[in-house]
């Protein structure tokens, strides 16, 4: 378990389905409830900050979040590599350490658990990423769905 008890500590940006900023905070808190991955001391959401897709900002808040995961994806990819891992057959020979490390956190962010490095979170598809489905679904009716900002401190990681 690990802890950052200093300052304040970056969060995602929820993607919910939910019908009004009320609802969303539910949502959001009941799933960082529910989660073992993470645990905040406190939470706090902001309606400046926290909007649905009717907003205009919408989109271009999402696909920042969406680069931002994908480059931590590159990223540890990137290291990976760099440590000589080319391919997949080279995993086989890994030993348990910091290489290991960077894969299980890869790992997380292609299979949907939430963690520390995460930028966006779909709620909705428990994923770091939104299909092309859900994002029509978005359009059709962007009152329905909310991006969330959290604010919250000391965390606390079960990775």
């Amino acid at each position: 378990m690990n802890s950052d008890n200093n300052k304040e500590t970056a969060v995602p940006v929820f993607l919910v389905e939910a019908k009004d900023y009320g609802e969303g905070c539910k949502k959001v808190l009941h799933f960082l409830d529910q989660t073992s991955l993470i645990k905040y001391d406190h939470v706090t959401f902001n309606a400046e900050t926290s909007y649905s897709a009717l907003k205009g900002q919408f989109w271009g808040s999402v696909d920042k979040a969406l680069n931002a995961n994908q480059q931590s994806i590159d990223h540890l990819i990137q290291e990976l590599q760099d440590n000589g891992y080319k391919s997949l057959r080279d995993l086989a020979a890994m030993q348990q350490g910091y290489e290991s490390k960077m894969l299980h956190i890869l790992t997380h962010f292609l299979d949907g658990f939430i963690g520390i490095d995460s930028s966006l979170y779909n709620l909705i598809e428990d994923s770091h990423r939104v299909s092309e489905s859900l994002r029509q679904k978005i359009q059709n009716s962007p009152e329905s769905y909310w991006l969330m900002q959290v604010r919250a401190d000391k965390l606390w990681t079960f990775l």
